[in-house]
């Protein structure tokens, strides 16, 4: 007996990718950060479709059940198989809500296929490889070599919450370390990622996007700083630049101004 609906899967490529939506409306497509896959989205989808959407995520490859990686994690292939997704969801146009990561996969995105893009929202997102970015990509390139599963949440716990949330809601933050034991496929997902990072890609430049955008920073963020996110938007025509209080790093997830802001965004009609 099958409980609930098979899974559904896109093709791209020689790849599978697996994805899910729910609710309905204008269409969004999350995008997962640094070895995260749709789960890391937590309710996430639920709320956007309460708020009138119809969210889509997806398993990137490399993420079970989605095919295996290929021995590189590329950007330009990353935001094909994005485009996948869309092409099975039968989407031709959609909003792209990437965090860290994924923005830089949402950009890659807008800059293969604008057509396919309505708006972006970038957070936490980086568009630039900093000496400081750089030495914090090696270091999660360690962490997913060397640190034991069970310790895996406490080694990046500093990095993914802002002091306030860490300070004011300990119980979610050991809850959600207690659930972040990635097995050996996701840490291979996290080195391949963190070496295409270090060799800052081309397809994750955004000067050429047209799409608007709204790059939005948490203030308390000491992975991506709020300076990197706001030369972010400098580099794209008319992008808008927010900075949400008492929030890090996952800020959709500390401090609902940031989902309220994405929404109200998104919810902007787009005059053509």
């Amino acid at each position: 007996m099958i409980d609930g609906p098979a899974p559904r899967f896109a093709a791209s490529g020689a790849r599978r990718i697996h994805w899910s939506d729910e609710g309905a409306g204008e269409p969004l497509v999350l995008l997962p950060g640094l070895g995260g896959g749709l789960r890391a989205f937590g309710t996430l989808p639920r709320r956007f479709a309460r708020s009138g959407f119809r969210a889509l995520t997806y398993d990137p490859a490399g993420i079970p059940p989605s095919s295996g990686l290929d021995d590189e994690f590329r950007f330009d292939d990353a935001a094909r198989d994005v485009i996948a997704v869309l092409d099975a969801a039968g989407i031709e146009r959609a909003d792209l809500v990437g965090t860290s990561l994924g923005g830089k996969v949402a950009i890659a995105v807008a800059k293969l296929a604008p057509s396919r893009v309505r708006k972006l929202a970038l957070l936490a997102t980086s568009a630039s490889i900093t000496p400081r970015a750089r030495r914090v990509h090696r270091y999660f390139a360690v962490i997913a070599e060397c640190v034991p599963a069970d310790r895996f949440g406490d080694a990046i716990a500093p990095f993914l919450f802002g002091a306030s949330f860490l300070r004011d809601r300990p119980q979610v933050v050991d809850d959600i370390l207690r659930a972040t034991r990635p097995p050996e496929s996701t840490r291979a997902l996290m080195v391949a990622q963190t070496r295409a990072l270090l060799d800052e890609s081309p397809a994750f430049d955004p000067r050429s996007i047209e799409a608007p955008a709204l790059c939005i920073a948490g203030a308390e963020d000491t992975l991506t700083p709020q300076d990197e996110v706001a030369d972010t938007a400098s580099r794209i025509a008319g992008a808008r630049f927010l900075v949400v209080p008492r929030a890090g790093h996952s800020l959709l997830l500390e401090n609902a101004a940031a989902f309220d802001a994405v929404v109200a965004f998104l919810s902007e009609s787009t005059k053509q």
